[in-house]
């Protein structure tokens, strides 16, 4: 179950970059969280710590609880 969880936040972080018109290196210069583990994060094959998720949420300009809702 928590992969699913992973999966579904990788796939909101993705459509989140993507509406901004960035790669995943601009996701990553705009946070300070390394592209590698941000494509990690978007495949779901890595779980995020809070700090990183609040890092990646500042640099997208959505709240952390925005990001999650409805996860």
């Amino acid at each position: 179950m928590a992969s699913d969880i992973c999966v579904a936040l990788g796939e909101r972080i993705r459509e989140m970059r993507r509406v901004k018109g960035w790669r995943q290196i601009d996701l990553a210069e705009h946070s300070g969280v390394h592209e590698v583990h941000i494509s990690d994060l978007e495949r779901g094959s890595r779980e995020a710590g809070l700090r990183t998720l609040d890092k990646i949420a500042t640099a997208l300009g959505t709240t952390l609880s925005e990001m999650l809702k409805g996860l």
